[in-house]
């Protein structure tokens, strides 16, 4: 709600009395309150999610994918830098998240002692600005490794079946690599695509839409101020 829309809000509610500078600046405070509050329930929703999903990309590297290859042949491999950057992206991702937790809690701890309503809002977005950066950073490393193990694996799924046939590639008929390559490119795109949809879709649930309604809230308190 703006500061316009909050003083009409008030008139109507209260015809005979006159809202001050010092009530909207407690409207504000309870409005950034109640902000922060669902900021910290949904770090507790987002911790679980986030655990939940990394435990499923482990087991995804090094139960089901491991499975999977023994059942296709022995002689697949998944290259250890394809499994280091696969690692590497979802350490990246949980330590963000990590790092926007500490921050965080810790600008929150100091401005329950010492900040002003504007200082609170000031830093509480700028961690989240951070945090959404990092954030996305670390979705499009995990994107990328993700469409890598799936080419790869799709290459040396193809590969190894010619091989076992005894069939030159250049033999194969080029309708049948086009038919391939569009099958492997509309798994890649809903597997992958969707995971990224659904982890920014998530982001912006829980942390992305309180970065404006802050913004709001602090434009609200400069308003009263001019």
């Amino acid at each position: 709600m703006e500061l316009k829309d909050l003083k009409k809000t008030w008139e109507q509610l209260s015809p005979d009395k006159e809202l001050d500078e010092q009530q909207i600046r407690e409207m504000l405070r309870k409005k950034t309150r109640n902000l922060i509050d669902r900021i910290d329930r949904n770090i507790r929703i987002g911790f679980v999610a986030l655990f939940i999903l990394i435990v499923l990309f482990i087991l995804d590297d090094f139960v089901f994918a491991p499975m999977l290859i023994k059942k296709v042949g022995n002689n697949v491999e998944i290259p250890e830098w394809l499994m280091f950057l696969s690692i590497f992206s979802n350490v990246l991702i949980f330590t963000t998240f990590i790092y926007f937790v500490v921050q965080y809690y810790r600008v929150k701890r100091s401005c329950d002692i010492s900040c002003n309503l504007r200082e609170t809002l000031i830093k509480i977005t700028g961690i989240l600005r951070i945090y959404q950066r990092l954030f996305y950073l670390a979705l499009l490393i995990l994107t990328l490794a993700m469409i890598l193990q799936f080419v790869s694996g799709m290459y040396s799924g193809m590969a190894l079946g010619i091989e076992d046939q005894g069939i030159l590639f250049s033999d194969i008929p080029l309708g049948k690599l086009l038919l391939a390559g569009v099958v492997g490119l509309t798994v890649l795109v809903l597997t992958v695509g969707g995971i990224y949809l659904l982890m920014r879709w998530g982001f912006r649930r829980l942390y992305g839409n309180y970065i404006s309604k802050l913004k709001n809230a602090l434009q609200e308190l400069n308003e009263i101020e001019q």
